[in-house]
């Protein structure tokens, strides 16, 4: 039986791998940097391994003319990290200890699924990896729910947290 992979690295080396050559161009306005990051990955040209070329845009779809050296990029998988912790309702908790929240609309939208493909892309195409994340969470994610012991002080919701530890008692 082959030994299981439980290193990031060796997750996503298969896609930094597969990165090719074609591009995908992303126009995002920074007011709504989801709604437009959504809208280019439902497109059909769409691929993760598609290398992304970011034109910035004012509210009327004008864009600001930067050419994408790595710049625009970067700003926009910092700008889409930082929406999909601080706005999407998808996380919750402390900072450095999100863990995952029940958001209703997000599951319609197929907004877990998006964050979670983002996340990957940011870290093989460059960008800044998602440092909001609980340790419980990313090893979970990287080694899989069942190799991952979870405590109560790892539950964000406070009501949750106090009514486990009034059960465990």
């Amino acid at each position: 039986m082959p030994k299981e992979s439980c290193s990031l690295k060796e997750i996503l080396k298969p896609l930094e791998n597969s990165l090719s050559s074609e591009v995908v161009r992303y126009n995002i306005t920074r007011r709504n940097v989801w709604d437009g990051t959504v809208r280019a990955m439902s497109r059909p040209n769409f691929s993760p391994t598609k290398q992304m070329d970011i034109k910035f845009t004012d509210n009327e779809g004008i864009s600001e003319g930067a050419v994408d050296l790595g710049g625009p990029k970067r700003e926009f998988l910092r700008l889409v990290l930082e929406y999909i912790r601080d706005h999407s309702g998808m996380f919750e908790g402390p900072q450095g200890k999100k863990v995952l929240a029940c958001s209703i609309a997000a599951l319609k939208g197929n907004s877990y699924f998006y964050a979670g493909q983002l996340m990957a892309m940011s870290i093989i195409h460059g960008g800044p990896p998602p440092q909001f994340l609980s340790p419980v969470l990313t090893e979970a994610l990287i080694c899989g729910p069942d190799k991952v012991i979870v405590s109560a002080e790892d539950v964000a919701n406070e009501e949750i947290r106090s009514q486990i530890i009034l059960v465990s008692c």
